[in-house]
C-alpha cells in the first residue's frame, strides 16, 4: 500500500522539480542573473518557444484527462462513498484514490508546462519593454541634440 504513495510522491517530485526550475528561471530574469543579458534573451526565447510547441499536444491531452477525471469524481455521490466505507469496499476506495492521485499528478505536470510558457512570455515581455525604452531614449537623445544645435 505504501508503494502507491511512494510512486505518487516520485511522480509529483519529477514535475515539481521542473516547476521549480522554470520558476527559478523567471525569478532570475529580475534578479540580474546571466539570463538578464539581451543577447541571451533571443536564444532563450527560441528554446522556450520550441519547448512550448513540443509540449502543446501533451498539455491539451493533460487538460482533457484532468477534466474527465474531475467529472468522474464529481459523479460519485457522497452516499456511494459512505457505502464503500461502511461495507469496507477497499477496492473501490483504492480506485478512487488512484484517480485522484492521477489528477494531482496531471495538475502538477500542467503547472510545470504552464511555467515554461510563463517564462517564454516573461522573456518576450522584457525584450519588448527594453525595445520600447531603447527607442524612447534614442528619440529623447535625438531631440536633445536638435535642441542644442538650434540656439
Amino acid at each position: 500500500m505504501n508503494g502507491n504513495l511512494a510512486q505518487f510522491g516520485e511522480d509529483l517530485c519529477l514535475h515539481l522539480a521542473r516547476l521549480q526550475v522554470s520558476l527559478g528561471n523567471i525569478n532570475g530574469l529580475f534578479a540580474g542573473g546571466a539570463a538578464a543579458r539581451g543577447a541571451d534573451f533571443a536564444s532563450r526565447t527560441q528554446e522556450l518557444q520550441a519547448a512550448v510547441k513540443e509540449s502543446a499536444e501533451r498539455a491539451a491531452a493533460l487538460r482533457e484527462a484532468l477534466r474527465s477525471g474531475l467529472e468522474r469524481d464529481a459523479t460519485l455521490a457522497p452516499e456511494t462513498l459512505s457505502r464503500w466505507v461502511s461495507k469496507r469496499q477497499t477496492a473501490q476506495l483504492h480506485a478512487r484514490a488512484d484517480l485522484i492521485e492521477q489528477m494531482a499528478t496531471v495538475a502538477v505536470e500542467l503547472a510545470a508546462l504552464s511555467t515554461v510558457e510563463a517564462e517564454r512570455l516573461t522573456v518576450t515581455a522584457i525584450m519588448a519593454r527594453r525595445q520600447a525604452i531603447a527607442l524612447q531614449v534614442e528619440r529623447e537623445n535625438s531631440y536633445d541634440v536638435l535642441v542644442r544645435a538650434d540656439p
